[in-house]
């Protein structure tokens, strides 16, 4: 396919979305430290747990990352390895804000799990966050302090988390060695329109709007510069080529997301197929033994999990 370009702004639209992506990150900022203050006065319920610690590594000294262990785990014990990015339309969040999601899949599954952090919109844009992500992955892949079986290494991510996680996992460096993938509700295709996003997803009511329409504009013009390739496969996933990507992949959506539809789209198309799946296959599927999975969460939205 020829490339599919990203067009200029007017320098007006640019400002705007600049300033407003900067307000949004401010509001954001103070609502989470309120939200840490009322937690330290006992106005707030605690949060359910912590990193056991935090590190950065010498590849992105200004970037830490939290590390959990589950609660059984015993000294020189082996642990499996699930690698968390949070999501935030590449332009907002922190690991730390991923923190009880991963003190619970650390202790149910038994895992290392690893939050890590990666560059923000609008000072690093595209590839540069994909650049972050795979360098972290192969520091942690290379620390010999960690308990890791390195036959069982996991990467999963929250929205733009998720689409991260492809994008570096196909880095030539990093393939065979991470094993499996977990898209939640993330962006894998940048080819179609907003109209058409907006189409394909179902409404509760006819009234409801999508709660990403507003501001996707926002977020993908602070983060695509000029020229881009939509279809570049380190951007819209659903274009990489399966032998670069994990053995095991499984795609989890939401029903009332203007997401919902391409990822959906791009499970179909890893399990070998370019028609949609059996009509008693619309919630979810899966194909070759289990290793690509698709689940719709019903009744659910965009950042259901947060």
């Amino acid at each position: 396919l020829p490339p599919l370009l990203w067009e200029p702004l007017p320098s007006f639209t640019k400002l705007r979305y600049l300033v407003a992506i900067c307000v949004i990150k401010a509001f954001l900022t103070v609502g989470w430290s309120l939200r840490r203050l009322l937690v330290m006065l006992g106005f707030a319920p605690k949060f359910s747990g912590s990193p056991a610690f935090s590190k950065a590594y010498i590849c992105r000294p200004k970037l830490t990352h939290r590390f959990f262990y589950p609660k059984s785990y015993q000294s020189g014990e082996i642990l499996p390895v699930y690698i968390n990015i949070h999501g935030g339309g590449f332009a907002f969040g922190t690991p730390e804000h991923d923190d009880e999601f991963c003190v619970f899949f650390s202790n149910n599954f038994n895992l290392l799990v690893i939050s890590i952090d990666y560059s923000l919109a609008p000072w690093s844009t595209f590839p540069i966050p994909t650049e972050d992500v795979a360098a972290v992955m192969l520091a942690i892949l290379a620390d010999s302090t960690l308990p890791m079986d390195h036959s069982r290494v996991a990467v999963g991510g929250f929205s733009a988390g998720g689409n991260l996680a492809l994008s570096a996992s196909q880095f030539p460096a990093l393939q065979g060695k991470i094993k499996a993938a977990i898209m939640w509700f993330a962006p894998v295709d940048w080819s179609v329109d907003y109209a058409y996003k907006l189409a394909s997803r179902a409404y509760k009511r006819p009234e409801d709007i999508d709660r990403l329409a507003a501001v996707a504009p926002i977020f993908n013009n602070v983060y695509l510069p000029t020229g881009t390739d939509q279809r570049d496969p380190l951007l819209s996933v659903l274009y990489a080529k399966r032998e670069v990507l994990p053995e095991w992949i499984y795609g989890i959506s939401a029903e009332y997301d203007m997401l919902g539809d391409e990822l959906k789209r791009m499970m179909v198309q890893l399990a070998g197929s370019h028609q949609p799946p059996l009509e008693s296959e619309q919630q979810s599927f899966e194909r070759d033994g289990g290793k690509i999975k698709w689940t719709m969460a019903k009744d659910a939205e965009h950042t259901f999990t947060h």
